[in-house]
């Protein structure tokens, strides 16, 4: 019989009984290694060393001050050595065998842990000088495997970590490609979709493109990277230094790195480390035993659970000091807490206040009595914490479930069904979205358009039905005005990479495991829209420049700001004081086919954004009645008062 019953496991009796703040794992030193796992379930535990001169096998046991605790000394340099945990549950039981939860390096497919001396192999991380505030940041989300594995790409380590670290690299028709496209386009940090030990792909079988595909949201060892983008996934060591490699890199160029973190599911729940060392502690569970399953994926983490928040704490600050990681964006965050949030915020602001937490907090998952949940609606209790805003981008886009569906630069006007989509609800996403979301402040709120996830904004305003007569020109032009919109927004500026060349993925709305033909970045197709990438960077120089445009104080950006006009498909506001004193922003967004004679009092005016072009040097004009604004184009006027 079970010696805890699930509810005994998710007591707080349970759970402060046996909390341990200490370190766990296989901890390398010169002369010996500590191997220590938390099992407080366990009725005996086993190491099974099974390379290295000390293989055998060796009883562990108990830690007397610290209830729940498993030790085994082994002297001697054990670096390199595999190995794994046989628990024993109750007297006369089976065992069951492990990978220690908390391994820093594995075997090929994870099959075994290995002890690996992580100091001496990669030397102390370099941090590069602390950010400002999140809503300093442009954040471009991008796949190892997609930027790097496409054929006369110009690249050598194609789907490997080391593929984005090399310099000099250009298409067969001479685009630049990797990282010195990523570098030229100015942004301030790269995302990486999951680059953790993931399940979905073979380490071991065929790599090469259009063979295996995912993007790794099926975690299985959350402190090793992922073996299938190291140059050899049978050696522990190679991802462990090329993924270092790989941080390096994007620093020397002035680029942060953003990891995708997914602590709210595993891969397969009763294979999990977690679950086969303790059994029903780390997941929500049903009282029947059953897993909750609030994340669509087979089971849902417990953040609340003490165990599992250090847990999450403690895999965050490896990957930020051992790899000098710049911020952690957190897959569906609002199955965790409020409480676990905080704790990572507090942990990551004792290594570098400048690193960036953002989530997906949809409002998700079964947590229990009394547990405040980590959804947007909770952003408040969470300071430091930003969401994405799907608010804004629906009402810029429609629907990003409903492809027919459309918004503010898709024509949502009239007789279609467009209540959201209106140019003052845009106005309110626009200065942080105060009066839709409960954030604290702009910081809070992530402005973006598309991810890896659903429809890129090309195919979704392909399949808008109020543009099924469109051309090719036209959705580039409504495309770039999304985008735009994106850079006179208060809050964080969140690209999807490719966006600014209008990728497309022909239609499929979750790429997840499409092959490499679907998902494979098209650096060609940035010199096909060489205009609109030209413009992307002018975006990201002029947001850069203007400090106003990156105010996230709601007093400062309340008193600043005065609505002129929001009608139908036309929005124009004034910011007072914005390129210094008396001299004014006004910004006008013409998402009309037809072009918009804007009035403005005369008097002189520079020109800053109109037309698609990004004016960094404008001429004072005189201005008597109004201003064209073209058809689908944004507008930034500085008026001297």
């Amino acid at each position: 019989m079970p010696r805890y019953t699930i509810g005994e496991l998710h007591s707080p009796e349970f759970n402060n009984r046996y909390f341990f703040d200490g370190t766990l794992g296989a901890l390398h030193a010169a002369d010996g290694t500590t191997f220590r796992l938390w099992a407080p379930t366990a009725w005996r535990v086993v190491l099974n060393v099974h390379s290295g001169p000390a293989a055998g096998t060796y009883p562990m046991t108990p830690d007397q001050p610290h209830p729940g605790v498993w030790e085994c000394r082994l002297s001697g340099d054990q670096d390199g050595a595999e190995y794994t945990y046989t628990l024993v549950f109750e007297a006369g039981g089976s065992g069951t065998e492990s990978v220690d939860p908390y391994a820093r390096a594995v075997t090929a497919n994870g099959q075994r842990g290995v002890v690996v001396n992580v100091d001496k192999l990669l030397g102390q991380a370099t941090r590069m000088p602390s950010f400002g505030s999140a809503s300093d940041a442009i954040i471009y989300e991008l796949h190892v495997r997609d930027l790097t594995i496409g054929p006369g790409n110009g690249i050598t380590h194609k789907g490997k970590f080391l593929g984005l670290t090399e310099a000099g690299t250009r298409t067969a028709a001479g685009n630049l490609s990797g990282l010195d496209y990523i570098a030229s386009l100015g942004v301030t940090h790269v995302q990486l979709l999951p680059v953790f030990d993931f399940g979905s792909v073979d380490e071991t079988g065929d790599l090469r493109f259009g063979a295996q595909y995912n993007w790794g949201y099926d975690p299985v060892h959350y402190n090793v990277p992922e073996g299938s983008y190291a140059t050899d996934p049978t050696d522990p060591t190679s991802r462990i230094q090329e993924f270092r490699q790989l941080v390096d890199a994007f620093h020397a160029r002035g680029i942060r790195v953003i990891m995708d973190v997914v602590y709210n599911h595993v891969y397969d729940a009763a294979d999990s480390p977690l679950e086969r060392t303790v059994p029903g502690y780390y997941f929500r569970m049903r009282p029947d035993g059953g897993f909750y399953n609030g994340t669509a994926c087979g089971n849902e983490t417990a953040s609340e659970q003490l165990m599992m928040r250090k847990f999450i704490v403690d895999s965050i600050t490896y990957w930020a000091t051992t790899f000098g990681l710049d911020g952690f964006r957190f897959d569906l965050m609002g199955i965790h807490d409020v409480d676990t949030m905080n704790a990572v915020r507090a942990a990551v602001d004792d290594i570098d206040p400048g690193i960036i937490l953002l989530g997906e907090g949809w409002d998700l998952g079964h947590h229990p009595d009394g547990v405040v949940p980590a959804h947007h609606g909770n952003s408040r209790l969470m300071p430091g914490v930003s969401s994405f805003n799907d608010f804004y981008r629906d009402i810029i886009k429609g629907s990003n479930f409903i492809l027919s569906d459309p918004g503010f630069v898709s024509g949502c006007v009239g007789s279609y069904d467009c209540v959201q989509s209106n140019a003052g609800a845009l106005y309110d996403a626009l200065l942080g979205t105060p009066a839709n979301r409960r954030f604290a402040s702009a910081a809070q709120s992530v402005l973006y358009n598309e991810a890896h996830d659903n429809w890129t904004m090309f195919d979704k305003l392909r399949g808008t039905y109020t543009l099924m007569w469109a051309r090719e020109p036209d959705i580039a032009k409504r495309h770039i005005l999304a985008t735009g919109t994106q850079y006179i927004g208060r809050g964080v500026v969140f690209i999807h990479a490719g966006q600014e060349f209008l990728r497309t993925k022909n239609g499929v709305e979750n790429s997840y495991r499409s092959p490499d033909s679907v998902n494979v970045f098209d650096y060609d197709r940035a010199g096909r829209f060489a205009n609109e990438v030209r413009y992307f960077k002018d975006l990201n120089a002029f947001r850069k420049t203007w400090p106003w445009l990156r105010e996230s104080d709601y007093e400062v950006i309340k008193a600043s700001a005065q609505l002129i006009t929001a009608k139908g498909l036309h929005l124009s506001y004034r910011v007072a004081g914005a390129f210094g004193t008396g001299r004014d922003a006004l910004v006008m967004i013409n998402a009309n086919y037809s072009s918009w004679h804007h009035p403005l009092p005369a008097g002189t005016y520079k020109v800053h954004i109109n037309d698609g072009v990004v004016h960094f040097d404008p001429k004072a004009q005189e201005i008597n009645k109004k201003l064209v604004v073209p058809p689908l184009r944004l507008a930034v006027v500085e008026h001297i008062n």
